[in-house]
């Protein structure tokens, strides 16, 4: 079971203890906390506890914790208060935690999966033999056993917006007239402004997941919407959010900035050179929508630093970074030397 007494101190996801180890190790980061660093971590806690200390830890487990009743095998389990589906640790028949996605946790739309794991897979080893100095183990079977479906909470926000450009616009025209050489330098403030409809601009609302990442897996095609049902999550891995969508608004704003900026920047034409001196874009309307998106992760620990492969469970998308072997950039470094002195000999020889 899940141990949520203790939090990451790198990403803030659940501690659990590992007997193999004799370590406390985060599911999410899979960083590795020893004894010492534990008890640190409670010291920690406990400088801020109130005289009440026991009922807090109490009514905190209470109310971040939950519990189910495997249908298949009847195990009691507990998990965190964001995993919205999930699997029994006995049986592995897949399970949907109900109340993590009602009343306001309840999403409007979802898109299906439309990679299976096989072909999720697949298309991960197909990425790493385009790695060749890939560490050996990091396609071994074990490791392949890491990889799991999850549905991401997501925000998706619908903006109106007035957005206006300043700018300083030049044209340079030089000519020559006998032995002279001309040149006519014309300056010019241009103004831009106008209006714009985004829909759609999405935001994870996951503390657990990297945000930048997340954004490289777009876009995801909308047409596929559907209406949410649990059926859908059945199988796979799920979180309900923690980030609601007004704190994820700051992260829209700066979206909706940029894409203005882009938009109005198209307009100005017809100058040899244009700098821009101010844009503002004023976000008058927005709605937020609530819903699940599909993603194929995989969460590496690599000689002390950890490495996360993403696929966009709908499109194929792929994302993330790998570790490097200095074993096999040592031999790749002597292949490729050997291949330039043995190129550099015979074309010496032509010349000898």
């Amino acid at each position: 079971m899940s141990v949520i007494t203790y939090q990451c101190p790198n990403c803030g996801g659940p501690l659990g203890f590992n007997a193999d180890l004799q370590s406390w190790k985060c599911e999410f980061c899979l960083s590795d906390f020893d004894e010492d660093a534990v008890r640190a971590l409670k010291e920690e806690q406990e400088e801020h506890r109130s005289e009440n200390a026991a009922e807090e830890e109490r009514a905190e487990f209470e109310s971040n914790a939950r519990s189910y009743s495997c249908p298949s095998c009847g195990a009691e389990i507990v998990t965190d208060d964001t995993t919205a589906a999930t699997f029994c640790y006995y049986c592995h028949n897949p399970a949907i935690l109900p109340g993590n996605l009602s009343g306001t946790y309840r999403p409007s739309k979802v898109i299906p999966f439309t990679f299976e794991r096989a072909a999720a897979t697949e298309a991960f080893i197909k990425w790493c033999k385009k790695k060749p100095l890939l560490s050996k183990d990091f396609t071994s079977s074990s490791q392949l056993e890491l990889l799991s479906g999850v549905y991401i909470p997501f925000w998706l926000y619908d903006c109106d917006i007035r957005g206006k450009m300043s700018a300083s616009a030049r044209n340079i025209r030089t000519w020559t007239s006998g032995d002279k050489r001309y040149t006519e330098t014309k300056y010019y403030d241009v103004v831009r402004a106008g209006t714009a409809k985004f829909r759609g601009i999405p935001a994870d609302g996951s503390k657990k997941t990297d945000d930048r990442l997340m954004e490289t897996l777009e876009p995801y095609d909308y047409s596929q919407m559907r209406d949410f049902s649990m059926s859908y999550l059945s199988g796979y891995l799920a979180e309900k959010y923690d980030v609601g969508e007004n704190e994820v608004y700051d992260r829209i704003k700066e979206r909706i900035q940029n894409y203005s900026r882009r938009l109005l920047e198209d307009t100005i034409t017809g100058y040899s050179s244009v700098s821009v001196n101010n844009c503002l874009a004023d976000i008058y309307q927005s709605r937020a929508t609530y819903v699940l998106l599909p993603t194929w992760m995989f969460t590496y620990n690599y000689k002390g630093k950890t490495y996360v492969f993403a696929m966009n469970g709908q499109t194929g998308k792929i994302a993330g970074s790998l570790p490097l072997s200095k074993a096999r950039m040592a031999l790749w470094f002597m292949g490729v030397s050997a291949v330039a002195f043995i190129i550099l000999f015979v074309v010496g020889g032509i010349f000898i």
